[in-house]
């Protein structure tokens, strides 16, 4: 049913896009003039594409968006059986082209109904790979590609600035990076290891916010838990957080998560803080450190507690309209093993690995971005997979990416 519905949007966007190629439309600013700009080629596309989903919108009452997401990456490790990259997720494909994410993104504001509602779907690696974190079965066991990300309602009651609710699938208040969103890319291609390991992706449950100050919103809620739809130990968790924002220049986002996450088992506590900072001392220049701390109760094998935290800074510079680098610093400490699982020798479970990645986008035109990068991984074990049998302490990486966002 989901894939005929989604072939039926597909089908009326290209309906629309016929007109569109015959009449002008109104423009927005283009880019300015560049060395490797695609504008000649792939413009028109773009300038039909966006034509035709504003017509499809218009018809539907509703805002619709997403991206197609496709990427390559390969290791100096060469891992092999399997053949995934140490210490990644969603990039952890080795020497593969991997089409990523066809994304579908559908939004009604709240004034029109007084209730707005936000579905996100995914297609592709991201989609499995996120299904699989998605706890929907008891047991692991290989997922379809397609999955529901986020689908929820919102609602807001007059009650002073207004208490906003929300309520259903929505993706956490924690960390720096985010699963790819329209318009949102990563500042990096890969992800780091705070957000692989350190905190969760989704929740389901109702999320409170309101707006104390201006500056300041606060946010709290019961989910059911870590990645988890459904409640596997008939407990609820907590997750809220604030957002400070003083002036234009920084924010702050503190978030937490706190309730037991262990499948049958009310008395194992989980504790997760996240602190992002974003600073933009200049238009072109936007800074992120992070700071996140987590904790669990017997949640080793030998059923010892269990404690990661880790740091991360990353400095994203747009030297022109159309090009710009990201270079993202980070360290990550994993105790007890209870986030990484000890060394791949499985000896260890004290493992503090660190990267340092540096990547370059540039706007081929508005809605096509490539992207390139180098990543450079480090232990202080022998952790990351060399071949199909040895470890190493380091592991470096090369990844290409197009994105093409409507």
């Amino acid at each position: 049913m989901t894939f005929r519905i989604i072939r039926s949007l597909v089908f009326l966007m290209i309906l629309s896009l016929v007109p569109q190629l015959v009449r002008a439309a109104e423009e927005e600013k283009p880019l300015a003039p560049g060395w490797l700009s695609l504008d000649c080629c792939v413009g028109p596309l773009d300038k039909a594409i966006g034509g035709g989903k504003g017509a499809l919108e218009k018809a539907l009452g509703i805002s619709i968006g997403g991206f197609l997401d496709t990427s390559y990456t390969w290791s100096s490790n060469r891992p092999k059986s399997p053949s995934n990259i140490t210490g990644r997720y969603f990039d952890k494909d080795q020497n593969k082209i991997v089409f990523n994410d066809f994304n579908i993104t559908l939004e009604k504001p709240e004034k029109d109904w007084g209730v707005a509602f936000k579905v996100v779907g995914d297609f592709g690696r991201t989609a499995e790979l996120l299904r699989e974190a998605t706890l929907w079965n008891k047991k692991f066991q290989k997922q379809p590609s397609a999955e529901l990300r986020e689908a929820f309602l919102t609602a807001t009651i007059p009650i002073g600035e207004g208490l906003q609710i929300k309520g259903g699938k929505f993706v956490t208040l924690m960390g720096t990076e985010v699963i790819p969103a329209v318009g949102s890319p990563n500042p990096n291609i890969s992800r780091s290891f705070l957000f692989n390991f350190a905190i969760p992706f989704t929740h389901t449950g109702v999320l409170f916010s309101y707006p104390v100050l201006k500056t300041l919103t606060i946010m709290a809620g019961p989910v059911t838990g870590w990645d988890n739809p459904h409640d596997n130990n008939s407990s609820p968790s907590f997750h809220g957080g604030f957002t400070f924002t003083p002036g234009d220049v920084f924010s702050l986002t503190t978030s937490v998560m706190s309730g037991p996450e262990q499948r049958r088992n009310t008395n194992r506590n989980r504790f997760t803080l996240s602190n992002v900072a974003t600073i933009k001392p200049i238009s072109d220049l936007t800074l992120f450190l992070e700071y996140t701390y987590g904790h669990e109760e017997e949640v080793t094998a030998s059923l010892r507690n269990g404690t990661w935290q880790g740091v991360a800074a990353i400095a994203s510079y747009d030297w022109t309209e159309r090009f710009n680098t990201a270079l993202r610093a980070e360290w990550f400490n994993d105790r007890d093993g209870a986030r990484l699982g000890g060394d791949f020798a499985g000896t260890h479970a004290n493992v503090a690995v660190g990267e340092m990645t540096l990547t370059g986008a540039y706007k081929l035109t508005k809605m096509l971005l490539g992207r390139a990068e180098v990543r450079q991984d480090w232990s202080d074990r022998k952790f990351f997979q060399r071949g199909s049998s040895n470890a190493d302490k380091n592991q470096t990486t090369l990844a290409l990416q197009l994105i093409y966002t409507y």
